[in-house]
């Protein structure tokens, strides 16, 4: 089943903005060059306040966990993996993984059945 092409109230706004913008480059070239270019300037001017505000908390938070991660390595340096070199003699030959022991159990209700009529 084929929808209709457009709403008629949208195919009359599409109209009307295209004749405006026809009539527009015919009889105010220099008018429309300005509000082409305000809007390109305020386009950019968005990307600018984005790139140097809310990207600058993103990498901060990208830092922080950086920072963790080294700290990580450095009380835990048996967890860290070597990396291995590219032979094939490595790849067929599987080396027993090395448990890290600093996760602990957290205890919890372990006797409490889960109600799964709710789900």
């Amino acid at each position: 089943m084929r929808r209709g092409a457009i709403h008629p109230l949208v195919g009359i706004i599409l109209f009307f903005g295209v004749f405006g913008f026809i009539y527009a480059i015919f009889e105010q070239p220099t008018a429309l060059f300005r509000k082409a270019m305000f809007i390109a300037l305020m386009i950019a001017g968005i990307y600018v306040i984005y790139h140097f505000v809310f990207r600058r908390r993103v990498n901060k938070d990208h830092i922080a966990y950086l920072k963790a991660v080294r700290q990580s390595k450095k009380l835990h340096p048996q967890a860290v993996r070597k990396q291995k070199t590219k032979s094939t003699n490595l790849k067929m030959k599987r080396l027993p993984r090395k448990r890290t022991t600093h996760l602990t159990v957290i205890e919890g209700k372990k006797g409490k059945k889960k109600n799964r009529a709710s789900f």
